[in-house]
């Protein structure tokens, strides 16, 4: 691949990284907080994991764009 998309793949990876971090408060506090709390919390989990697999499909897309290929859907064996 080449640096730029290395960079933007790096990028993508480290927003996700930041979405899982922000999501795990939730998940890790979900017990702690009342019902109505927990359904804002559950609904913030839900849209951070949306925009994770959003993220993922770019970094995907972006890694098969660099080896000349349309990204798989699983890794191949």
């Amino acid at each position: 691949m080449d640096l730029e998309i290395d960079d933007l793949v790096a990028g993508l990876c480290t927003r996700i990284g930041m979405l899982m971090e922000d999501a795990s408060v939730d998940a890790l506090t979900i017990g702690a907080i009342s019902v109505d709390e927990r359904k804002e919390a559950l609904w913030r989990i839900d849209n951070a994991i949306r925009h994770m697999q959003t993220i993922v499909a770019a970094a995907r897309a972006l890694v098969g764009y660099a080896a000349g290929q349309l990204p798989a859907a699983e890794p191949s064996e």
